[in-house]
């Protein structure tokens, strides 16, 4: 069967907006919890810590389960993102129309069993998705390439989800000054999100639907045989030193790029004094860099190889993430008043981190599907769902040190989600507290990515056919 060609990867790729109910929870749900819910910050934040844990705990089974799932109508991966997909757009809906006023306990358990359900129905689609992009494809290159267009639709879930939410549900009423305190904008942007997200499942089952034949493979004869099933993926997970140079590497990135995605709503609110659609440009000018940087970094990917292009991606991240808070807030190169011209000043920070973020999105997802590939071969085992499993699993593992450890900030700096107006030293931290963070783990994370040793010469001496 022929690789995919263009259209097919713009219907593959299209499946990853699902990922806008994942970002707009990271985006949203801390200030929705707690200033417009009232939970006080270290239980919201432990709530969505633990669902995230529950997550992470998921991925490696759910990856296997589809790895070994043998429907003859609907191959291994489709059956996850029918129900995933579909899962997906109820809970969301459900998720963002929690009623105010249940009191703390009901809304504490409400948020808790609902954002449960829509970490699990994120990676019952995600992990068997991210599979099936190196199945349709075919070669080293072929990998990123098809990764690239996945990280294309992500950007623009992401982009949907965040800078949308800002420019169209969080806009200023009388009221509300800042629509993003509005309760009333969370129940429609819920359903609107939900309604994407179905669209985003019937584009990616559309598209790689001709694929359904190559995934209808039958059991190899190193799955049947005795000492099989987990304990021989156990050994193949733990032993291999390429994806577990990969998952060390985002488990150490996470904690603190997700501590301040967590809190970037509450920076820009109470730090910046930025309205909803002030928030949406530059969450905009961020997520268009994410986007128009993919082709930089395949090419790059190409030039360099995978590895290289991922350590300058990291280290231009880095620059805008922590650039931005300490010129503006730490050192005081730029005013904060008025809004309008924090929103220049943080522009061109906000490209540049979008710009190298960007890269993770696709270049690390062909480096595991390169660690899977090699694998496979060698011992004849399907793993490319595990190992995708095994690297989501460090990275929603990471995500949830970092979001516990953002509500645990929040109570340690003072921040008070009754007050319309937070304490200077409050505001001064809860921007440039994540930034040092950040600097502190870059030596920590590039130690990591040095253990990744998978370049393209050695993976044309391991796999020639490939």
């Amino acid at each position: 069967m022929k690789p995919a060609n263009r259209w097919q990867l713009l219907g593959y790729g299209s499946g990853s907006m699902a990922m806008s109910a994942y970002y707009l929870v990271s985006g949203s749900y801390l200030l929705f919890a707690t200033a417009v819910l009232g939970l006080p910050a270290s239980l919201a934040g432990m709530i969505m810590a633990v669902s995230t844990l529950w997550d992470a705990v998921i991925d490696v089974p759910l990856g296997w389960l589809s790895d070994h799932t043998r429907s003859r109508r609907f191959g291994r991966r489709h059956p996850f993102l029918l129900l995933g997909g579909m899962s997906i757009t109820v809970l969301t809906a459900l998720l963002w129309a929690t009623p105010q006023g249940l009191g703390t306990t009901t809304t504490a358990l409400w948020l808790l069993v609902t954002l449960i359900g829509l970490k699990t129905a994120i990676a019952a689609f995600i992990i068997p998705h991210t599979a099936l992009g190196n199945e349709i494809v075919d070669g080293y290159d072929a990998r990123t390439v098809v990764h690239g267009w996945r990280a294309v639709f992500i950007v623009v879930g992401m982009l949907l989800a965040l800078a949308g939410s800002n420019l169209f549900f969080f806009r200023p009423t009388a009221e509300y000054p800042q629509g993003q305190l509005n309760p009333a904008a969370y129940p429609p942007l819920g359903l609107a999100c939900a309604a994407l997200v179905l669209l985003a499942t019937a584009g990616a089952v559309a598209g790689t639907w001709r694929f359904i034949p190559r995934l209808q493979a039958e059991p190899t004869a190193v799955d049947t045989q005795h000492g099989g099933g987990w304990r021989r993926f156990a050994g193949l997970l733990l032993g291999d030193r390429n994806l577990r140079a990969l998952a060390l590497t985002i488990l150490c990135i996470e904690p603190t790029l997700q501590l301040g995605i967590a809190l970037n709503t509450h920076v820009y609110t109470y730090t910046y004094g930025l309205s909803g659609p002030q928030i949406g440009v530059l969450s905009l000018a961020m997520l268009a860099a994410m986007v128009l940087a993919q082709p930089l970094w395949i090419r790059l990917g190409r030039r360099l190889d995978k590895k290289p292009a991922l350590i300058i991606a990291a280290l231009v991240s880095l620059s805008g993430f922590v650039l931005g808070p300490l010129t503006h807030v730490a050192w005081g190169w730029f005013p904060l008043q008025p809004p309008s011209s924090v929103v220049v000043s943080l522009m061109p920070f906000q490209i540049l981190a979008g710009a190298g973020a960007g890269a993770f999105f696709s270049l690390p997802f062909a480096m595991v599907g390169d660690c899977a590939l090699a694998q496979q071969r060698e011992t004849g085992q399907q793993v490319v769902g595990a190992y995708n499993g095994v690297y989501v699993f460090a990275y929603k593992l990471g995500s949830s040190i970092g979001i516990a450890g953002s509500g645990l900030l929040l109570h340690l700096i003072g921040f008070d989600p009754a007050l319309p107006a937070q304490a200077a030293d409050t505001r001064y931290w809860l921007a440039v507290a994540p930034a040092l963070l950040m600097l502190a783990g870059t030596p920590l994370v590039l130690w990591m990515l040095n253990g990744y040793r998978l370049s393209r010469s050695a993976f044309a001496e391991r796999l020639p056919a490939g």
